[in-house]
């Protein structure tokens, strides 16, 4: 396979050492849980569970709230003590009871069987925003995707979960790529990893043999460079296609996973495992056994750091994710989540304070590491002069905030800081712009809701007329009269509202992964009218085929 290069980019000190030297372990269970309600893109799931519930570990908590969200499981099995507007909190029993889903062939398995148990383990993205897989699996609906890209390639410095995933379960997660490229209807996969990972690379070349079927795969090996892992980046890297600006993937023919993603889905699919662990990995120089280690969702990290030998007198911050793209935690009382693949206790000579700002020295060294060719220092004006048109005809959004501008930026300018405060003065501009819609929609909904029970409950009473009919009768019930005309009509109007919710779909999906972090509450509502209207599409044709005149057979 011919190698091909992305623009940009740095090479940063990997400092993944620390952490990919020890074996894969497991944490020591919690003796309670924080399970947040959100771990993932789009909205909050609902809690099904009460105060004073006993769960085992794989019960639904919460169901998902719309078509972005994700449902939400007992991660150690307890009593239920405590549910607010965003936590559902368990106090384990340490009985370890499970509840576990049938397992499922995916290789026989109906598609739509497989989604669906994608959906109710409460899949999401292990390696980003956290986006429900269950909809990524359906891009071939929108899509026509030729290649499976594994994203191995885990750029950012620190992070070694993946590295550690690949080599202690290498087949499963071939095997769980075999199972999304089933779905999406993929010709090939093509797994891309950096060459600062050589056993989780001599352990996939030992297994790839073994699953050349159905769908053939592909190991490449690139050079380490920051932000390879990134989708535009990696793509570009293994296949020569350039996503498009406010484009995805799809667009191209190509579907992004991660490793843990992959092995999360398999155990979903093949062993009923709803998403309740995962690895994170551990590391700084203020834990004594740093490492990786499968968490249970909800372990509070101060006990999970305290675990891993936590050296508080030496800690000057723990960042969530990388030093790159990672967030200062606040408080160590913040719970693990589905989105948390790595913890740095780091010291204050490991990753000291920035520099203090100094003004732009016009050098363009920002433009020249940027891996999506933007112009770092316009958008910098731009962003600080609150200039959001100019912000927005410069691509701000394709900005992947991978943090290489201010990496190598000599004013120690904090660029990234002032993208994401722009994006988020645009998204909150946006939402105050869509109000009025939303409103229009939400009534439109409320109209859609009460003509879907009109219809359902004549239905229903159509149906129970039906019944009080001979078998011989040839004529329908008195008063309904149901032409074949009208029979014909109502088919189209159920193919319409069937095209409308397919549509409705494509768009809350499509705007959802372009960007996670906005919400989508008015395309939510648009597709639950949709919904509400093929619904009541679906009723009326039924009272009509209940009340058309049965054919005599001879």
């Amino acid at each position: 396979m011919p190698d091909y290069n992305f623009p940009g980019g740095i090479t940063p000190p990997d400092r993944k050492e620390r952490s990919n030297q020890s074996p894969l372990r497991t944490a020591t269970l919690p003796i309670s849980v924080v399970l947040p309600l959100k771990q993932h893109s789009g909205s909050a799931a609902l809690p099904v569970v009460n105060i004073g519930d006993t769960v085992r570990v794989g019960n639904l908590l919460a169901q998902r709230d719309g078509m972005v969200s994700a449902n939400l499981h007992a991660s150690v099995s307890g009593t239920v003590t405590h549910i607010s507007d965003s936590t559902i909190t368990i106090e384990a029993d340490g009985q370890e009871q499970w509840q576990l889903l049938p397992p499922l062939d995916w290789r026989t398995a109906a598609n739509e069987m497989l989604v669906e148990r994608l959906d109710t383990c409460g899949l999401t993205g292990l390696g980003g925003a956290g986006f429900p897989t269950y909809i990524k699996a359906q891009v071939a609906k929108h899509h026509s995707i030729d290649t499976l890209v594994v994203n191995a390639a885990e750029c950012e410095p620190y992070i070694t979960a993946d590295d550690l995933t690949l080599r202690y379960y290498a087949n499963d997660v071939l095997e769980g790529a075999q199972l999304i490229a089933k779905l999406c209807g993929a010709e090939q996969i093509v797994v891309g990893i950096e060459d600062n990972k050589p056993q989780a690379i001599g352990t996939l070349k030992a297994a790839l043999p073994h699953y050349q079927q159905p769908t053939g795969i592909t190991l490449k090996v690139i050079e380490t460079r920051y932000p390879s892992g990134g989708e535009r980046q990696l793509i570009k890297k293994l296949l020569n296609r350039d996503i498009p600006s406010g484009g995805l993937p799809g667009d191209i023919g190509a579907l992004c996973h991660n490793p843990g993603t992959l092995l999360a889905a398999l155990y979903a699919v093949r062993d009923g495992k709803p998403l309740v662990e995962r690895i994170v990995t551990l590391t700084g120089d203020a834990i004594n056994a740093p490492g990786n280690y499968w968490v249970r969702l909800g372990t509070p990290i101060k006990a999970l750091l305290a675990h891993a030998g936590l050296e508080t007198k030496h800690l000057h911050q723990v960042i969530v994710g990388g030093p790159m793209m990672g967030t200062p935690l606040t408080t160590l009382d913040a719970p693990v989540t589905k989105t948390t693949n790595c913890l740095i206790a780091a010291t204050y000579e490991e990753l000291p304070p920035a520099p203090s700002e100094t003004p732009c020295i016009r050098c363009g060294a920002c433009e020249s590491v940027c891996p999506v060719q933007l112009l770092p220092q316009q958008l910098h004006w731009y962003a600080r002069a609150a200039t959001d048109d100019a912000l927005e005809k410069l691509h701000l959004f394709d900005c992947i905030e991978c943090d290489a501008c201010s990496f190598v930026c000599p004013s120690h300018i904090p660029l990234v800081q002032d993208y994401r405060a722009a994006k988020q003065r645009i998204r909150l501009k946006r939402i105050e712009t869509a109000k009025a819609d939303h409103a229009k929609h939400r009534f439109e909904f409320r109209q859609a809701r009460l003509a879907r029970e009109e219809a359902e409950k004549q239905a229903r009473r159509q149906a129970r007329l039906a019944q009080k009919h001979q078998p011989s009768s040839n004529s329908p019930p008195s008063g309904s009269v149901t032409p074949t005309a009208d029979l014909r009509s109502l088919r189209i109007a159920q193919t319409a509202a069937k095209a409308a919710v397919k549509k409705a779909e494509k768009v809350l999906a499509r705007a959802a992964e372009q960007d996670p972090h906005q919400r989508h509450d008015d395309l939510e509502t648009q597709l639950a009218t949709a919904q509400e209207n093929l619904k009541a599409a679906d009723a009326r044709l039924a009272e009509a085929r209940a009340a058309a005149p049965k054919k005599e057979t001879p």
